[in-house]
């Protein structure tokens, strides 16, 4: 019963935006003359690239200029200043980092690079801890489920990360920077071009001693980008990345692990087609591949001293785009394959375990009276373990008053399949599992002030057949019920001709309905700050706060209920540019605060950082 009203309320939002509106709230406006805010094209809400204000889902871009503003060197300290979203990492630099949008487990965020899915396959989810802002373009982040469009793992949303796209222009950038905690880091990034070939490469290192003994951390990645136009409308592509890391494993406050150490390696290829008709749709192909290994040893360990595990993906999609009137329609496909192996020093416990997935679906983003942008979608996806499902989306939005304001709402179903280790892993895996899902409703409201945006946005969730051990049964089984609730408020962009601010607020009541207890790591009170003041020109400012309210977690050592304390971190970043040169500095956790995002895992007190930013 409750599954077939969330099916039947599917539409209900949209037939209200469309509906209950207003006849006078669009006067004067017209789908044709967008707001002042609105010169972003964003692409992961729709998988072609639409003006922002045409999206009726919650939706937020950090460019490469706001990035280099608020002095954020990771994408997991850029995630911060995002409403509805959590990132919590386990102790200091390299350690493993969760995001949760909107009240999902961080297996429910699709991290994308580059349109490459990256999420692991051995026990999902995807591990932020070492990925720096080298070479990033810019970060798109959708909340809410995107199933109808990128399949599984999309339960909460979708976080983008496109990389710098290849150039013709010969230039070089060049990164050094020093601090406190022995940090050290370095990176380069070099563009050139021949005829029809455009190249970019990119190199970054990093170490730290970290604040703990057994904290030390090192990373090094690198990346090649390329793309060949052999006529005007196409465009052949190949990128090859990878990212090595390093780091002691100091485990939690009273049962320290001073020998533990871990590794991993990411490692990533793409070869990315597109022809763009000269009837103006386009046609587009990515075959890709992702692999992760990680390895972790610890002599001390009275029973697993040493483990590896390899998961990859094959994957491959295929996008059709065109335009009809006031129709923007989408067609895809896409195949994708999974595989797991995992050893100990106990025995093996998977052995190139896979499962294999394909989906097809289509969109329609339509122009309607009113000023209203109404957009249908649809997947039907289809996996080897359990069989096939379908996840509809609805989004709406419309604009009023002169194109300053802008209604949204939107409701769609998503679903996780189960990972490799979730089906086969030994002792507890469980071939007959179904995947998870969920569905989610949210309204909201955006005011355009000249280059800024207001918004507010209220959403619920209700997600069942939640993978869970059963203690019964000794195995995974689909007996996990939650639903998640919130309401956000953000500001983003100028207030002034020389500030500009990024302010949140989050409000999340997400609960385990099968206990009643709250669902750990989500705080039920979130809050982030970032002005970024400009005196005068060449010289920039940004002050960054974050405050998390309690929330329920789990104790490091007992694995009892806790309640973990509110924090409040400040940062302060400042910069100068000087025709080539720009050099910078970084404080992090500007009041030494002492806090924990996870249980029994301190974070790093205050750190300090120069360095200077070379352009060629």
């Amino acid at each position: 019963m409750t599954e077939s009203r969330s099916r039947n309320s599917l539409p209900l939002l949209v037939a209200l935006v469309l509906v209950l509106l207003p006849e006078t709230a669009g006067a004067g406006s017209s789908a044709e003359e967008p707001p002042p805010f609105s010169e972003t094209l964003i692409v992961t809400a729709t998988l072609t690239p639409e003006e922002e204000w045409k999206i009726g889902s919650p939706v937020t871009v950090i460019s490469r200029e706001r990035l280099a503003e608020t002095g954020c060197a990771t994408v997991l300290e850029a995630l911060r200043l995002v409403p509805g979203v959590d990132v919590v990492r386990a102790g200091g630099d390299g350690a493993v980092t969760s995001v949760f949008l909107q009240g999902a487990a961080s297996t429910g965020a699709l991290v994308l690079v580059d349109g490459v899915r990256v999420n692991s396959p051995y026990f999902g989810g995807f591990d932020l801890g070492s990925l720096g802002i080298d070479g990033v373009e810019r970060i798109e982040i959708v909340r809410g489920p995107v199933s109808a469009l990128y399949g599984s793992d999309a339960l909460g949303g979708v976080v983008q990360i496109f990389t710098r796209a290849p150039s013709s222009e010969g230039r070089v950038e060049a990164t050094t920077e020093a601090g406190s905690a022995g940090q050290r880091a370095g990176g380069l990034l070099a563009t050139a071009g021949v005829g029809p070939l455009a190249i970019a490469a990119s190199g970054h290192g990093g170490s730290s001693e970290g604040d703990r003994a057994n904290s030390d951390w090192r990373s090094w990645s690198g990346s090649l980008r390329g793309a060949v136009t052999p006529a005007d409308r196409i465009s052949i592509g190949f990128e090859a990345a990878v990212l090595d890391a390093e780091a002691g494993v100091p485990g939690p406050v009273g049962a320290e692990s001073p020998l533990a150490r871990g590794t991993s390696r990411e490692q990533r290829l793409a070869l990315p087609v597109s022809w763009r008709r000269p009837s103006g749709g386009e046609s587009s192909f990515l075959a890709a591949t992702a692999r992760s290994t990680l390895s972790y040893r610890n002599p001390d360990d009275p029973w697993v001293t040493e483990s590896d595990s390899t998961a990859s993906s094959e994957q491959a999609r295929w996008t059709e785009t065109w335009r009809a009137g006031r129709h923007e329609m989408a067609a895809f496909a896409g195949w994708e394959r999974l595989e797991a192996t995992s050893w100990t020093s106990l025995g093996t416990d998977l052995d190139h375990d896979s499962s294999r997935s394909w989906g097809i679906g289509a969109q329609d983003s339509m122009g309607l009276p009113r000023d209203v942008r109404l957009t249908i979608g649809a997947r039907y996806d289809r996996h080897s373990a359990f069989g096939g499902t379908w996840s509809p989306r609805v989004t709406a939005s419309r604009l009023a008053a002169g194109g300053r304001w802008k209604v949204r709402a939107s409701s769609g179903r998503a679903f996780r399949a189960p990972s490799i280790g979730e089906l086969y892993y030994p002792w507890s895996g469980n071939p007959g599992l179904k995947p998870e899902r969920s569905t989610t409703h949210e309204v909201g409201v955006e005011r355009y002030v000249g280059r800024a945006r207001a918004e507010m946005s209220l959403f619920w969730s209700d997600f069942r057949d939640l993978i869970v051990y059963e203690f019964s049964t000794q195995r995974n089984e689909n007996i996990g019920l939650a639903r998640a609730r919130g309401a956000e408020l953000a500001w983003t962009g100028p207030i002034g001709k020389r500030l500009s601010l990024d302010a949140g607020y989050s409000f999340l009541d997400a609960v385990d309905l099968r206990t009643g207890a709250d669902l750990p790591r989500r705080p039920r009170h979130r809050a982030h700050f970032a002005a970024t003041a400009r005196p005068r020109p060449g010289l920039v400012g940004t002050l960054r706060a974050t405050w998390v309210g309690e929330r329920s977690d789990v104790d490091a050592i007992t694995f009892e209920p806790v309640l973990a304390p509110s924090y409040f971190r400040l940062d302060l970043f400042a910069r100068g540019d000087f025709a080539r040169y720009s050099p910078y500095l970084r404080i992090e956790n500007l009041t030494d605060r002492g806090y924990e995002e996870a249980d029994g895992y301190p974070a790093p007190g205050r750190r300090f950082v120069a360095g200077l930013d070379v352009r060629l």
